[in-house]
């Protein structure tokens, strides 16, 4: 499996929400009542019951405080508007069933009332928790004088820094605790709130969706999506608001872990990060890579399959840099079996791979992502099983992502059989070939023991040549041939040696090269059997099929110009399917078309005919890239349906063809 891999590395910190770091913006009357409305509207809704339909998905990071980090995609059964939309966002802690709904004051309402004067929660520092420096916090010290006069002085200086020492050590406990579910935050405020008047969120493919991220500790909470369209002339009517529960694991702060996996679109490398404006609508962009995730787990064969996930808690140097190695294997599913399909190049994170700059104990998140394209696996389940060992630390954590190989039109016609038919060495002992090779082999006045041998081969068991009878000399060379035949008849490689040493006793050259041409195409030796062929066919005497199996190694080899002139040249001893097979190959499509509907009308059970019928026909879909028309389609479901009921080889692809015309 040809692979292409990406290992993508962030110097950043994640937080949940860019805008939470940029100044209150100043909103015209017209914001601040739409705005206000929609809180409102959110408040009244609290108790609504969870949206079915929407299409969500989320992924669980970790932020550089500590906490979880979830981006998230959703898709209202509503579609958003067009433009700009004005966009809110609250997460509220959930209530339990049966208990009193949970007050839970909203900052962004307290600073639309002028109660406040920041909307949004500040965001918690970016280091991570036990990594402050070691002096602690020291603004309260840079309004102290520069000068001191004594011991007391330096003493008073010493307390301040121990009290702050043991302030922080019980800050981090409790958040610690906070973050693993040891102890409960006390808070009255929501979790997470946040607000965008001008949101723009649209997807590749031109969709419309709502895609943000949010921190927030451990818990059960409900996310509500409310937006409103202020090119509305009466914008608070066209309030809508989504309401989906999540609930968020105690947070594992020491041993190695992984965050989801995301399973992607694509991954890629922006140029510079968003700004922080942008950062918001881009929750998936982390740093300078760029990850646009999946709609759906399911992949065409024709795609690629990216995954990105960060690794957490990886032990480092005092330096902060890690020693992590990635592993990936890729496995089908077949029932309760794994079949292993590929692995592929591992990928390191360390001091050789990592930005000089680098440092875990700053908070700078490890992602790993890389890229696979899927052309060379089957149609199935599969699952990606990743494996990262901290060498540091000397543990070793496994996750997995499941996903779907399915067919597309152009896919699903790639699954044909080749149009140049594999040899079969059968062909040469075939009672309208092996007869007349024999009669152009024998001599005009055989010798008794030489009649016997070629009326052995005649009778169709060249077996039994493997007994030889001495022959007189001048007759050596045919009995050469004979002995080859009866190795090529049993699939003995060294056949090709017997009619080559033929050749030089100077045996009849058109049936010792046809001959000569069958051994080395057994031997998958395509361009040896092609000169054979070619001397066999400018001789007096070359069987009929010469021609049909020369047309097919061409084809084997994509000679597809060597193909159509020998189609051209000697129509009459090559068979129709191999002419059709070669206007395929070339794509001349229509004229193989015509060629086997006419051979059809007088040989209708000619199965291979009509399969390659059906491959002319659907691939002319394929290369219009548009919908048949309906007498096209007719067309193709009768010639498929023929082929199905009758039992063609390839009525399992008949039948997928057919559910594919639809997708046209």
């Amino acid at each position: 499996m040809s692979l292409r891999l990406a290992a993508l590395v962030v110097t950043t910190c994640l937080c949940g929400s860019a805008l939470a770091q940029t100044p209150a913006p100043n909103l015209t009357r017209q914001q601040r009542e739409l705005l206000s409305a929609i809180v409102t509207a959110v408040e009244a809704a609290a108790a609504q019951p969870e949206t079915n339909d929407l299409r969500w998905q989320h992924h669980v990071m970790r932020a550089s405080d500590g906490s979880h980090y979830v981006a998230f995609s959703a898709e209202p059964a509503t579609p958003l508007p067009t433009g700009a939309v004005v966009l809110y966002l609250r997460l509220a802690t959930a209530t339990p069933a049966g208990a009193q709904q949970i007050a839970e004051r909203s900052p962004i309402k307290e600073w639309l009332a002028g109660s406040r004067t920041d909307p949004r929660l500040l965001p918690r520092t970016g280091i991570v928790i036990g990594e402050m420096p070691i002096m602690g916090p020291t603004g309260n010290m840079t309004a102290r004088p520069t000068t001191t006069t004594g011991s007391n002085e330096l003493r008073l200086m010493e307390k301040e820094r121990e009290q702050a020492r043991q302030d922080k050590e019980q800050r981090d406990k409790q958040r610690r605790n906070e973050l693993e579910g040891k102890e409960a935050s006390a808070r009255n405020t929501v979790p997470f709130e946040d607000f965008d008047l001008a949101s723009r969120s649209t997807r590749s493919d031109g969709r419309r969706i709502i895609t943000r991220a949010f921190t927030a500790g451990p818990g059960d909470y409900d996310l509500f999506l409310a937006w409103a369209d202020p090119s509305s002339s009466k914008p608070a009517a066209t309030v809508q608001i989504v309401r989906k529960s999540i609930t968020l694991e105690p947070a594992r702060t020491i041993g190695l872990i992984t965050s989801s996996v995301i399973l992607a679109d694509s991954v890629s490398v922006r140029p510079a990060p968003y700004s922080p404006s942008e950062q918001a609508s881009h929750p998936y962009s982390i740093g300078l890579m760029e990850i646009v995730p999946a709609l759906s787990t399911r992949y065409g064969r024709d795609g690629k399959l990216s995954v990105a996930f960060q690794i957490i808690n990886a032990h480092s140097t005092d330096a902060g840099m890690p020693d992590i190695v990635v592993n990936f294997r890729i496995v089908q599913l077949n029932g309760e079996r794994e079949s292993p399909v590929a692995s592929l190049r591992p990928q390191s994170y360390n001091t050789t791979t990592l930005p000089s700059d680098f440092n875990a104990k700053l908070g700078h998140p490890i992602f790993a992502a890389v890229s696979a394209p899927l052309a060379t696996l089957n149609r199935g389940e599969y699952r990606l099983r990743i494996s990262v060992n901290d060498r540091i630390a000397g543990t070793v954590v496994n996750t997995e992502t499941a996903f779907t190989v399915v067919a597309t039109p152009a896919s699903l016609l790639a699954e044909a059989p080749p149009l140049g038919r594999p040899f079969r060495r059968e062909v040469v002992f075939e009672a309208g070939v092996l007869g007349p090779l024999v009669d152009q082999l024998t001599p005009a006045s055989p010798s008794p023991a030489l009649s016997r041998a070629l009326g052995v081969a005649k009778n169709g068991k060249p077996a039994d040549l493997l007994i030889e009878e001495p022959v007189a000399p001048a007759e050596a060379c045919i009995r050469t041939v004979l002995t080859g035949l009866a190795l090529l008849s049993i699939g003995d490689a060294s056949a090709a040696a017997q009619f080559q040493r033929a050749l030089d006793q100077d045996a009849p050259i058109g049936p010792t090269q046809f001959l000569l041409g069958a051994a080395r195409a057994m031997q998958s030796r395509d361009p040896d059997a092609i000169a054979a062929w070619q001397v066999a066919m400018a001789k007096v005497f070359a069987p009929d099929v010469t021609g049909q199996l020369l047309l097919d190694a061409y084809l084997r080899r994509n000679e597809l110009q060597k193909a159509t002139e020998l189609a051209g040249s000697a129509p009459a001893r090559i068979e129709t399917t191999r002419v059709a097979a070669t206007y395929i190959a070339t794509r001349r499509e229509a004229e193989a078309v015509a060629a086997l509907e006419r051979h059809l009308a007088e040989h209708s059970g000619d199965h291979d005919a009509r399969w390659l019928l059906l491959h002319a026909l659907y691939s002319q879909f394929v290369g219009a890239g548009k919908t048949p028309s309906a007498a096209d389609a007719e067309r193709f479901r009768r010639h498929a349906r023929a082929y199905i009921d009758a039992g063609g080889a390839n009525s399992g692809l008949a039948e997928e063809w057919l559910k594919a015309i639809s997708l046209f």
